[in-house]
């Protein structure tokens, strides 16, 4: 027999900035312009500019379908980009800081501090991300 995984279940979803992704639109759709441009004149460098339109595109329309952070009963996910995924677990979390400049500051139990990447969230939700993970700290988990 083998082990099912258990679901988790998301608490909460924090949505990314719709600025960064009307920027990551129109950035996607300059470079399918310009691959389209190139293909159409029969130009060979078009097939070199449309692998990376194409990077850029599937990178866009992840955005679009993925949320920035995502709460669980044990950890906090924050999926900035499709390249950069980190998990929170609360049970490795002292205590959370934000710091003038709005960066917020992990302290591990061992005293070790990391910056949390918040780049394309919503600045009202940077205090709801904060108030999150304070919340669940501390909380045994079953």
């Amino acid at each position: 027999m083998r082990n099912r995984e258990k679901e988790e279940i998301p608490l909460l979803n924090i949505e990314r900035n719709p600025l960064v992704i009307v920027v990551s639109l129109l950035v996607s759709a300059i470079s399918i312009g310009f691959a389209y441009y190139l293909l159409k004149d029969i130009n060979p460098f078009g097939f070199l500019a449309i692998i990376p339109a194409g990077l850029i595109s599937f990178h866009t329309l992840w955005y679009m379908l993925n949320p920035f952070a995502i709460v669980f009963k044990d950890k906090i996910t924050i999926r900035q980009s499709l390249f950069h995924h980190k998990d929170h677990y609360y049970i490795d979390i002292k205590k959370i800081t934000q710091h003038k400049n709005g960066k917020l500051y992990i302290t591990f139990k061992d005293d070790e501090v990391e910056v949390m990447r918040l780049f394309g969230i919503k600045t009202s939700h940077l205090m709801l991300v904060k108030n999150q993970v304070e919340k669940h700290i501390g909380v045994p988990v079953n």
